[in-house]
This record gives structure tokens, C-alpha cells and sequence, in this order.
């Protein structure tokens, strides 16, 4: 048999007609193979027979139906035999099966599409690790559905205020932390505490997907023994979205304040993390900000928004200066790319994925001159 150029022809999807025993089931691919259909159109072909009757592609023909496409593309199998074709159609789908995923290189893949919403297409929490109920990072890492529903767990922050106050300043009540002079350009994604032996030697932080730490505002008491094995910690970043609505921009900044004020009473040190959006959040954004000492702000999610431009750089820099005049850090510890113009006493610290980055490239490097 020779390999030849195959013709692509279209077909009434009524003209097709699955393989009465496929023994593969597929029901469960059918949603996102027809989000891949809707967002990239239909990329690869249904192969058929002479008859009509799929050879592979039975899901996207499922999918298909369900999107209610009147024609298909599809490739004629006319150069095989019966008993090719039997055999390809059991080929084609055990062969996926024995594919593997490279963590690293995947994530690294995922961190660069920021347009596409990848969750329609499987790659959510449970590709990610963050659902197993007997991982001791679960709780910081993703949610558990029981605790999205447990009243006591979204609200025990308010019920345990007699305990847990602290002062606060301005018109939102935002608690207020105090400044700390330590500094450092070593740090850890809280939630990658295993992969390194002696946790003093670095800062911990949390510049990555909020719903990944919400316990640390739902259970502050979780994770403070582990925290306090670390050099320091950055107070949790929650995110100051400029279409977030204003409340919640306001939440986001109270959660943050709360957590830093509440670790450092329990004798942790705390470096304040600074994070701003559009020039109406100044007016509460840097509430509760201690005057002085270090400070920690981060590029992550930022830069890497779609719509980044001249006017959002123009508006990061507004916010840093702003933080120069109001909070006269003496060191910014600057987490991620960093931007052209900014002054101040800045320790520049690579982001997770640039120095993922890094790896990647070396490991490429090596393997083609190997």
C-alpha cells in the first residue's frame, strides 16, 4: 500500500454512519471535542469507508451533531482492506492511549495561552492536581465542592472576629499590617513548599490562580505552622481585576490585608504585597499598607493579559508611583517581567515560569546538540 495525498470531500452528516460495534466509548470527549470544533473549526477529518461508516472519528461526528453541522469533512479509507480497516479503526483509538504528558513542558504551554479558556477542553483542576482529597495542599491548591457549600467554612473568618481583630484604617475598615525589613531574592510558590529541602532559605508568595489559596482567608489556621518554616512570607496576592466589580475589588483587598495581619500575630514575618488596579482603587488599594520596609508586587497576570498595551503599562506605572509617594518602601522585591521606567531600590526575582523557561530551553538545547 503507498501513502498518497487523500482528498478531503464533504458529506451530509446523515450520510454517515457509525460502526455498529465500536467497542470505544467516547460520550464523555463529545463536550470538548465540540468546543474544539467551535473554537478551531474542524481540523481533522472523519475517516469512512466506501459505505459511509466511520473508520475514526465517531466522536466528532457526536459532536458535530451536537453543534447541528449540516456537512462534515471527511477522508475516504478507498485504499484499505476490510481487514485494515478493522484493524486501523482498533489502532487509531488504543495508540492515544499510550501517550504521556510532560508536566512541565505542559504547563509551560498552558501559561501561554491567555485568550482561550483551555478548561472546555479537559484542562482543568483534575489535570492539575489540585482536587485529591488526601493531598496535604488541597484546601490551598482548589476548593473541595463540601467546602463551597459549608457555611462554617466560607464564613468562620466573621464568626471568630472576638479573636481575630486587628486595626484598621480607612473608610472599608481594612485591616493594617505592620512594615518588615526583610528582603531576599529567593522565592517559592507556597503551593511548590516539597520540591525544595530547607524552606528558611526562601520567601514564600502566592502570585498564581486565587482559587488555588483561598484557604488561606477560609482556614487561616491551616497552613501557619508550615508557613512559619519559611524566611518569610508574601501576604496572599488576590486579584484587583480592573473589570472586577468594585466590591469585590474592595473584598480583595480587605482578604489580603486580614490574612497578612492575622499570620504576622501569629509570629510570622510578612512581607506586604501591593497590588493596584485602575487610578479609582487608590482609594483603597494602599489602605492598611504599612509605611516603609519592604514590599513585594508582582507582573503575573498582569503582563500577560491579552489586551496588555501602552495604556495598561501606562496604568501599571500610575499605581507603583503611586506606592513610591503613599508607602516609601525601602525595598520592592519585583516578582515577574519587569517594566521599563520604574525607580526605587528593586530586587528583580524571575517568575515560576520564566525560570520553567529557563529549564525548558536548556533541556532543548542539549537534547538537539545531543
Amino acid at each position: 500500500m503507498g501513502v498518497g495525498k487523500k482528498v478531503i470531500v464533504y458529506k451530509n452528516i446523515t450520510d454517515l454512519k457509525p460502526y455498529e460495534t465500536n467497542p470505544r466509548k467516547n460520550d464523555n470527549a463529545v463536550e470538548g471535542v465540540a468546543a474544539s470544533i467551535k473554537e478551531f473549526g474542524f481540523q481533522s477529518p472523519i475517516i469512512i469507508d466506501k459505505e459511509g461508516v466511520i473508520v475514526a472519528g465517531h466522536t466528532r461526528l457526536k459532536a458535530a451533531k451536537k453543534l447541528r453541522l449540516k456537512k462534515v469533512p471527511c477522508i475516504i479509507a478507498d485504499d484499505l482492506t476490510e481487514q485494515q480497516i478493522k484493524a486501523y479503526r482498533l489502532a487509531d483509538n488504543k495508540v492515544a492511549e499510550r501517550a504521556e504528558w510532560d508536566d512541565e513542558l505542559l504547563e509551560f504551554e498552558l501559561d501561554g495561552i491567555t485568550d482561550i479558556d483551555m478548561d472546555v477542553f479537559g484542562f482543568g483542576d483534575e489535570d492539575e492536581g489540585f482536587t485529591a482529597e488526601n493531598d496535604d495542599l488541597a484546601v490551598f491548591e482548589g476548593e473541595d465542592e463540601e467546602d463551597e457549600r459549608d457555611p462554617s467554612c466560607q464564613h468562620n473568618v466573621f464568626e471568630n472576629q472576638e479573636r481575630m481583630q486587628f486595626p484598621c484604617v480607612g473608610f472599608y475598615g481594612i485591616p493594617e499590617m505592620k512594615p518588615t525589613t526583610t528582603t531576599g531574592d529567593k522565592m517559592l510558590r507556597f503551593m511548590d513548599h516539597k520540591e525544595v529541602e530547607n524552606l528558611s532559605e526562601y520567601i514564600a508568595h502566592f502570585y498564581y490562580d486565587d482559587y488555588k489559596f483561598m484557604a488561606a482567608w477560609r482556614d487561616p489556621d491551616k497552613y501557619i505552622d508550615l508557613l512559619r518554616q519559611f524566611k518569610a512570607v508574601v501576604s496572599p496576592d488576590f486579584s484587583l481585576y480592573t473589570d472586577f466589580p468594585r466590591a469585590l475589588q474592595i473584598l480583595s483587598c480587605y482578604r489580603r490585608q486580614w490574612c497578612g495581619a492575622y499570620w504576622q500575630s501569629q509570629g510570622i514575618d510578612v512581607i506586604p504585597d501591593v497590588v493596584w488596579g485602575d487610578k479609582e482603587s487608590f482609594k483603597y488599594c494602599f489602605d492598611g499598607l504599612p509605611i516603609g520596609g519592604t514590599v513585594a508586587v508582582s507582573t503575573v497576570g498582569v503582563k500577560n493579559d491579552p489586551t496588555w498595551n501602552n495604556k495598561l503599562s501606562d496604568l501599571f506605572k500610575a499605581g507603583y508611583n503611586e506606592m513610591l509617594e503613599r508607602l516609601s518602601p525601602t525595598t520592592i522585591l519585583f516578582y515577574g517581567d519587569m517594566i521599563d521606567g520604574l525607580e526605587g531600590n528593586i530586587i528583580r526575582i524571575p517568575s515560576y515560569y520564566e525560570e520553567r523557561r529557563k529549564i525548558l530551553n536548556a533541556r532543548m538545547k542539549e537534547a538537539n546538540h545531543g
